[in-house]
């Protein structure tokens, strides 16, 4: 495990070593529906807690915050949590089950219907839920979701629905109108903009709901979570998920510590921890291809991180860092400068980091706002052609190029050809920056053609670095210029990468990157 930095030291007691627990069992074992479920138990009496995420397909942020929450250790009481309930739903990315009854496909309309218990769910997946639910005979229920819109704002044609983005639904009552009231005010600590304010709405959960079947039937407090998908990053929403979960179990007296923080397993878990920046300056590659690559992986666990959560006790629970395209220097001024040496301090530590594009960018030594992580520069500056000034680093549009691999390259990205061609759009043309402070880099590619927009360019391209290693400190650094998952058949190399840049200690036996 690497050494907590030194300027988190007073954090050091709140994060004691995780493990990535076995499932406590699975979900209509054997099906198309079959998903984990996790008990945590606190071996001490006091409320037992269902929490579900990943009901609807279309809404991630609940089950990623619901894998986040499930590794928060209680102080009483029992928690069991189902992050992806709906499998097949999520792996579609659809609000309704693909490859079901009509009347199915909304999954969140599939539960007990009745009052009283009158009626039973609908369909396998609704059914092995509800059944795993009785048993647990839990005495409250949080059902994670997630708006197309803010509540507050959002203002709907005549005869639309109004979106329930940012709120809480229940059922008014003496008991939880407190506990609800504090859970937003936790909430709204996360928000700048009125119109994105949470509120309550205390209609309660729709007929046919999993939250209304457990009011109804098992008599139970029962709490629908919504954050709002538009113009919001998952880390955000994830942690507006968390922030109010942490406020509930703390009222119900479950945890005696702030959990919002904690975003993983922890660096001693049988898991990769990485963490994947998730904020201004991310591309759409990145925010969708790379995650997915990541946590089809086994061993692997991402968890989205925004510029806010680049602080010492967060950092400290992951293994690696992980910079998408998009724009090197938007997501700089996101982090500043006090941000950008804390990660610094975490590679220096041993952490890996890996850059795409412009995660590559970033991590050069070029830039004001380099992070100085690899000793490279970067071609650019500014050419008069045409009385119009344009800028070397932009070469137009996604093309396609041609790689080769290094000897190096081939022995970490085994799984691809020594040659290929891949998508490229403005990465990093590199070369040495000849910093005395950092050591040489290693090519692990080479551009073995290019794209050219103007003049200038020409002949700047080809033969140079696109994809290079470094070390700093005791870590390691991969900068990939062009975008491999991008291809499916290029997808191992941001997997190979990510293992090889990882820690020694969290490197699988038979990766790529064990030993040296």
């Amino acid at each position: 495990m690497r050494p907590v930095f030194p300027f988190a030291l007073c954090f050091a007691f709140l994060l004691p070593s995780l493990s990535a627990d076995p499932p406590s069992g699975l979900i209509a074992e054997g099906t198309r529906w079959e998903t984990p479920f996790y008990v945590a138990d606190s071996g001490k009496p006091g409320p037992s807690v269902v929490l579900t995420g990943g009901i609807h397909g279309d809404e991630p942020a609940g089950y990623r915050a619901a894998e986040q929450i499930r590794h928060w250790p209680l102080v009483r009481g029992r928690l069991i949590v189902i992050p992806k309930v709906n499998i097949p739903g999520l792996a579609a990315g659809t609000r309704l089950t693909p490859d079901v009854p009509t009347g199915q496909r909304n999954l969140n309309r599939n539960f007990v219907v009745a009052d009283g218990g009158g009626a039973e769910p609908q369909g396998k997946l609704a059914t092995e839920v509800w059944k795993l639910i009785r048993r647990q005979d839990p005495d409250w229920l949080i059902d994670l979701h997630e708006g197309f819109a803010f509540h507050i704002s959002h203002r709907p044609p005549e005869g639309g629905k109004r979106s329930v983005g940012s709120s809480i639904i229940y059922r008014p009552s003496d008991t939880l109108d407190p506990i609800v009231e504090r859970a937003l005010a936790a909430a709204n600590t996360t928000v700048t903009d009125p119109d994105r304010t949470f509120v309550p709405l205390k209609r309660g959960p729709v007929s046919g709901s999993l939250a209304r079947a457990a009011t109804a039937v098992l008599g139970i407090p029962s709490l629908i979570l919504e954050t709002t998908t538009a113009d919001q990053p998952i880390s955000l929403r994830s942690r507006q998920h968390r922030v109010m979960v942490n406020s509930i179990l703390t009222d119900i007296g479950m945890i005696a510590e702030e959990g919002s923080r904690r975003i993983s397993a922890g660096t001693g878990s049988a898991s990769l921890q990485v963490g994947f920046y998730d904020d201004t300056g991310t591309g759409p590659t990145g925010k969708d291809h790379i995650p997915r690559i990541l946590d089809r992986a086994e061993g692997i666990d991402v968890r989205f991180l925004g510029s806010r959560d680049f602080e010492p006790f967060e950092l400290d629970q992951f293994d690696l860092l992980f910079f998408p395209g998009g724009s090197g220097s938007k997501q700089a001024r996101a982090l500043g400068e006090e941000r950008r040496e804390r990660i610094r301090e975490f590679v220096r530590s041993g952490g890996g980091f890996i850059g795409v594009c412009a995660g590559a960018y970033l991590c050069s030594a070029h830039y004001s706002w380099s992070l100085d992580l690899v000793d490279s520069a970067c071609f650019t500056g500014t050419r008069v052609i045409g009385g119009k000034k344009r800028q070397m680093w932009y070469r137009g549009g996604p093309t396609r190029v041609d790689i080769e691999l290094s000897q190096e390259g081939r022995r970490i990205f085994s799984r691809v050809p020594g040659q290929f061609d891949v998508r490229y759009q403005n990465g990093p043309i590199l070369s040495p920056k000849g910093l005395p402070a950092l050591e040489d880099y290693t090519p692990l590619a080479w551009f073995r053609s290019e794209k050219v927009l103007c003049e200038p360019q020409r002949g700047t391209m080809i033969d140079t670095p696109a994809i290079v290693s470094g070390r700093f400190g005791k870590g390691r650094v991969v900068a990939i210029s062009p975008h491999p998952e991008a291809d499916e058949a290029l997808e191992s190399i941001i997997e190979d990468a990510v293992r090889w840049a990882a820690p020694p200690s969290s490197r699988g036996e038979g990766s790529n990157g064990a030993g040296e």
